[in-house]
């Protein structure tokens, strides 16, 4: 450890990184590191890869300057750090150019190698619910699935359960899905629109949650399961958030869909980060939920 690997590299074949992996260590060891450098060489081999960073560290990954010229360096350097050593920012990024060109000298890295990987992926940034990245809209998370999701009952099922209690997350409800009066509801107005073909975004939810497209919820009448007067304090609660200045980033940008978030439209495989640190417990459980949604029925469609 801490010597130069000279004719010493650690060569893994990227076909057998085709199942799970988990990676643990304690505080420092290096976690963040080797999994940057996993998701590198996968890049470089064409991979695509789609990153769920709740830390807002593995944007990093754009932080790649095939020159490694000081200019590179320079906006993103940290000046306090400059100002303790009296130096210049442009003298104290040249110091960190030399210092990353030596230091990926020493591990037979130069920048060509980088160019290499800028070259071979498309690199983007999203960030649900800001614009500070690029903005995701969620609307396509809530039409209708495809024929062959909508084949397979027990993932359509579960698809819907999570959609049903990651709407019900972002409204600060935590609930048991067989015991939650609004879980059922949800759920049963999602399937019964999904069913038809209908796709659902949040407006028409609300308007669905307060005159219902079903008459009976198990053998209970609706009125009797779930009384107007009470849906239309779930669906005031759905108004609210979807009314409030902040939510409509949530509709804008790019929509969530797994195949443009892996190639773009003329092939080139992509690095898509989706950096949630900004967002609340809640809203990182929402979006997460929507987006495993969405891979999951990607999945399904795929050959193989």
């Amino acid at each position: 450890a801490g010597e130069t690997p000279e004719n010493a590299y650690l060569l893994y074949d990227s076909k057998d990184l085709c199942t799970h992996a988990v990676c643990v260590g304690m505080t420092g060891s290096g976690k963040t590191g080797l999994c940057i450098s996993l998701l590198e060489e996968a890049a470089i081999d064409n991979i695509p890869a789609i990153i769920i960073d709740p830390k807002g560290d593995m944007g990093n990954l754009l932080l790649t300057f095939p020159e490694l010229q000081p200019a590179d360096f320079q906006p993103w350097i940290n000046l306090d750090e400059a100002r303790k050593k009296d130096l210049t920012a442009e003298a104290f990024a040249g110091q960190q150019a030399e210092l990353w060109r030596k230091g990926l000298a020493q591990w037979g890295q130069d920048g060509e190698r980088i160019r290499n990987l800028r070259r071979n992926t498309d690199m983007a940034i999203y960030t649900p619910g800001s614009s500070a990245g690029l903005p995701v809209s969620i609307l396509k998370s809530f039409a209708a699935p495809d024929s062959k999701l909508l084949e397979d009952l027990d993932l359509l099922r579960d698809r819907i359960q999570t959609t049903a209690s990651g709407i019900l997350e972002l409204l600060g409800m935590k609930v048991d899905p067989l015991q939650s009066r609004e879980h059922i509801l949800l759920a049963n107005i999602i399937e019964h629109s999904w069913m038809a073909g209908k796709d659902l975004d949040l407006g028409s939810l609300i308007q669905l949650i307060q005159n219902p497209p079903i008459e009976r919820i198990g053998v209970f009448d609706l009125e009797s399961f779930y009384p107007a007067k009470e849906r239309f304090k779930l669906s005031m609660t759905l108004n609210n958030l979807l009314a409030a200045p902040g939510f409509q980033s949530w509709l804008e940008g790019e929509a969530l869909d797994v195949g443009s978030m892996l190639y773009t439209p003329s092939g080139t495989p992509r690095t898509s980060i989706f950096s949630i640190a900004h967002l609340s417990d809640a809203e990182r459980m929402f979006f997460v939920t929507l987006l495993l949604n969405q891979i999951l029925g990607w999945m399904r469609t795929q050959s193989g």
